[in-house]
């Protein structure tokens, strides 16, 4: 068992470095003190500043848009308080300003706003605790657009994991499965889908029913902003189907013989549709172009049609032999 020595505990706790330890925290304290001081004494005094607000066109004709809103900025030199200027800093607090309009004007295909005509306005809707001195650029250009209205379809942007023995039993639905798309032809005509935000789901063992918000997209408008979709889930199982194998584009006069005449597909199945699954459901198929420039006997066979309700699909076997007779 270690002892310290009565003067290992006197080197550890000197009464100097103990005054020294004290000296400095009381330094600090008295410097966080005078900062503090300082700063409020500081932000009493006015100060002048430049802060950018976005424009925004209100009571706009109903078949009229701004062609990219976002671009309608302006830089306002103010002067306020540093109490105040530091909260407008510090949390960007401040909205768009607003400008009727009626105060648009329009000459050699161009509109635009005087701003040095909106001082007044812009004054009244920074409030009394700024004082505004200037505004840059003193004339604002812009576009704007005819109205125009689209219907489009929806793709929801899924992301799916199922749990062990579950799957997806048959597709899902989406509610609307089209929106109205307004806003400026330009943009517009060149939306075909309306997607929507993503929606991650992980080890899915119950149906889905959930609402998806519209993906936004600057200058435009969805009717409605949100879609309903319903994905149907459900246990699996394994189904073995003995289809038959056909032909396409043969011409007139032929005939193609294969052996074996079946394939067998195997493949995952939903347990409520497992009875209903039958031959028919299916299309096993070779083309005839392909077989005549096929230098073997051999044929891959191709799986061109099947339900929505089955998954992990395998065919057996893949190669057939066949005989072309005329």
């Amino acid at each position: 068992m270690n002892h310290r020595s009565p003067k290992t505990y006197n080197k550890i706790l000197r009464p100097d470095k103990i005054r020294f330890n004290k000296r400095v925290y009381m330094f600090l304290f008295f410097l966080f003190i005078s900062i503090i001081l300082w700063l409020l004494i500081k932000l009493r005094y006015e100060y002048v500043s430049t802060v950018t607000y976005d424009i925004n066109l209100s009571e706009l004709p109903e078949n009229k848009v701004v062609v990219a809103p976002n671009s309608l900025s302006v830089t306002v030199k103010i002067k306020a308080l540093g109490y105040n200027l530091l909260r407008y800093k510090l949390f960007r607090y401040y909205k768009p300003l607003s400008v009727n309009a009626n105060a648009i004007q329009y000459n050699d295909g161009k509109y635009y706003l005087l701003l040095s005509t909106q001082l007044n306005r812009f004054s009244a809707q920074l409030g009394s605790n700024l004082t505004l001195l200037e505004v840059s650029p003193d004339t604002l250009y812009f576009q704007l657009s005819d109205v125009v209205k689209r219907t489009i379809p929806v793709k929801p942007d899924l992301t799916i994991t199922y749990a062990k023995q579950y799957m997806q039993a048959g597709s899902y639905s989406v509610r609307p499965s089209e929106v109205e798309v307004v806003g400026p032809a330009s943009i517009v005509d060149t939306i075909n889908f309306a997607h929507t935000l993503p929606m991650v789901l992980e080890n899915i063992s119950d149906s889905v029913d959930a609402v998806l918000q519209l993906k936004p997209i600057s200058g435009l408008r969805f009717r409605p902003s949100g879609v309903h979709v319903i994905i149907p889930v459900e246990k699996f199982t394994e189904a073995k189907i003995n289809v038959p194998v056909s032909c396409v584009n043969v011409p007139a006069g032929y005939n193609v013989l294969f052996a074996p005449k079946e394939v067998t597909v195997t493949c995952n199945v939903a347990v409520s549709k497992y009875f209903t699954l039958k031959p028919n459901h299916f299309a096993v198929t070779c083309d005839y172009t392909e077989l005549i420039a096929e230098k073997s006997s051999k044929a891959v066979v191709k799986l061109t049609m099947y339900p929505n309700f089955i998954g992990r699909i395998q065919i057996e076997p893949r190669k057939v032999d066949f005989v072309i007779v005329k």
